[in-house]
């Protein structure tokens, strides 16, 4: 009887050993998978809300499913346009987005003011595998910021196919000699720092060029004589100045205007005033030499205070990939900087991207100072 009870007693107590070992497992199983919520906050435009919501869900699912300690991901997308999100974020970092887009000019202050993440090397070349040379625009003195998911063409040039033919719109000179019957020959922004970029370089004005960064150009002969044409054409009304796309549409709809330099992102208001009169391509020469504009490009960039780094990495490269910048031309007719796009079907049937692309090859860094300020803030 006595062995009986002790067998017993020695079967119970293995059989606690075994539970309490089992629980213990468990708890460490448990607690290694302990499944965790993500939230990231998303700044874009206006015109870009549907798209990155679109795509911003898919890799939330995606991002959830291939990460066990993962048990949710949530991305709030919210509406703040590139111009104004960089200066907002560094005015309070700690309720700014974890990744928001702006333009490449405001690296300098963003990356000075340690506001913004630095790309780690692995990233770096994941981007270089998408868009190619257009990481450079992501560079402020010697180091990589952001994913490039637009390029900033200053300008292309609009026109009406029934005033200019396709071989007048290669030249300037040809198309403000030609008599369009009381329309003015070309509209343009002369006065804003931004598009004067494309009669002061092309004259071979520069500020703070050279490998020092003390070289100014703007007072050679050359330059000056280009700004006496200028005022020349627009006193001749030949030429005539304006910042507005919807004035500049209007003159082009009432056949007033024969041609425009403006950018791309307005390709759709110039292309609906037109019609089936519509012709979009590079700018055009001016004696003998191609008219150069401003360049650079769109960025997504991180929040240098995000709590999710890896996540926030993770995201802003899936919203420039391939597939995704597919679908963000579909959607915004954005022009891609994924160089595998460039002979995509849909994307070259788009004039006006065919024209950004060739007048790509006619720009000058939009961030003259290398990193240091805005030539126009000086």
């Amino acid at each position: 009887m006595k062995k009986r009870i002790l067998a017993l007693s020695l079967a119970a107590a293995m059989l606690v050993g075994a539970m309490a070992s089992c629980n213990a497992q468990e708890e460490v199983v448990s607690s290694a998978v302990e499944a965790r919520d993500i939230k990231l906050v998303l700044w874009g435009a206006e015109n870009d809300q549907a798209f990155l919501k679109e795509v911003s869900a898919d890799w939330a699912t995606k991002y959830a499913a291939d990460h066990e300690d993962v048990k949710s991901v949530e991305v709030q997308v919210d509406i703040k346009g590139e111009d104004t999100a960089g200066g907002d974020a560094q005015n309070d970092m700690s309720a700014a987005a974890d990744v928001f887009g702006i333009p490449n000019d405001q690296l300098a202050g963003l990356s000075a003011a340690n506001a913004i993440y630095e790309m780690p090397a692995a990233v770096v070349d994941d981007i270089k595998a998408i868009v190619g040379g257009a990481i450079d625009s992501t560079l402020c003195n010697g180091k990589y910021y952001g994913f490039p998911y637009a390029p900033n063409t200053a300008e292309i040039m609009f026109y009406n196919k029934t005033m200019y033919t396709e071989d007048e719109v290669k030249d300037l000179n040809t198309m403000l000699a030609k008599d369009l019957g009381g329309a003015t020959n070309l509209i343009a922004d002369v006065n804003s720092a931004w598009n004067s970029m494309t009669w002061l370089a092309t004259a071979g004005g520069q500020l703070f060029t050279g490998g020092d960064k003390t070289v100014n150009t703007l007072n050679k002969p050359e330059v000056t004589d280009m700004l006496v044409w200028l005022k020349e054409q627009i006193d001749a009304k030949k030429i005539v100045d304006t910042d507005s796309a919807d004035d500049a549409a209007a003159l082009l709809k009432e056949g007033k205007a024969g041609a425009l330099f403006y950018g791309r992102w307005a390709a759709e208001n110039f292309s609906t005033a037109l019609g089936d009169n519509y012709g979009v391509c590079e700018l055009p020469s001016l004696n003998g030499t191609h008219l150069t504009c401003f360049g650079g490009g769109k960025l997504l960039v991180l929040n240098a205070q995000t709590k999710e780094p890896e996540a926030a990495l993770d995201l802003a490269k899936f919203i420039i990939s391939e597939e995704s910048q597919l679908k963000r031309f579909e959607m915004v007719q954005n022009t891609p900087t994924a160089f595998n796009l460039a002979n995509n079907d849909k994307v070259k049937a788009d004039p006006s991207v065919a024209a950004e692309v060739a007048q790509g090859a006619y720009t000058v860094n939009n961030n003259p100072l290398n990193g240091d300020a805005k030539y126009w803030d000086l």
